[in-house]
């Protein structure tokens, strides 16, 4: 059952330069893709670590056979750690046969809109109702709980603001310090998830996180 849309922006392609290095490229994949993951949507604000530049038509299947794809902008993503290294070398197709950057076994994030292949459930999970939108779940891991904890990360860090401004606009004393009241706890609420989400991102015993 779709909850809310996917996403709520879109990626696009700005840079007119040409590297030599891909990592060159970091500064406007991060823009182009407004510093969220191309596959599952997080938001790189929400980690500690950096996000990596991924390659639509991976390393290993092209080198040696068409090495100008490692710094084809088109075929740089920005991703985060775990989508990264889930999507692997996993790759179908014929990319010496075909100038177009494609990848059987996925949707190009910037070719394809993911809000008409993706959905978020009433619990902040990743589902789809298309037969290649469910097998990438499945390739890149996007059943896991820590995308689901990611979405409410952000939820209630939007729910905390919304409280705010609300209070900020209100003029009767009682109403603005129940809003004031209920903003403080949704944002210690959140301030807890986010420490549990990094935690477990970056792969910590829940034990070891500190909620003081």
């Amino acid at each position: 059952m779709r909850y809310e849309n996917f996403k709520n922006h879109q990626i696009k392609r700005t840079c007119k330069e040409r590297f030599d290095k891909y990592p060159k490229y970091k500064p406007f994949l991060r823009e182009d893709f407004q510093e969220r993951c191309c596959y599952c949507n997080m938001s790189s604000e929400l980690l500690t670590i950096s996000y990596h530049v991924e390659h639509f038509i991976p390393v290993k299947v092209f080198q040696g056979k068409k090495d100008t794809l490692l710094t084809e902008y088109e075929n740089l993503m920005w991703a985060c750690p775990k989508c990264n290294l889930s999507k692997g070398d996993k790759y179908k197709g014929d990319f010496q046969g075909s100038s177009e950057i494609e990848n059987e076994l996925f949707y190009n994030p910037v070719k394809v809109d993911y809000n008409d292949i993706f959905i978020r459930n009433e619990i902040g999970g990743i589902d789809s109702e298309d037969a290649k939108g469910r097998e990438m779940i499945k390739l890149l891991k996007l059943y896991r709980p820590i995308h689901n904890l990611a979405w409410l990360v952000e939820r209630l860090e939007k729910m905390a603001l919304n409280l705010e401004q609300a209070a900020k606009k209100e003029t009767d004393p009682e109403r603005n310090r129940l809003l004031n009241e209920a903003a403080g706890k949704v944002a210690l609420e959140c301030v807890k998830k986010s420490k549990l989400f990094r935690a477990a991102y970056n792969g910590q015993q829940f034990k070891e996180i500190d909620y003081d």
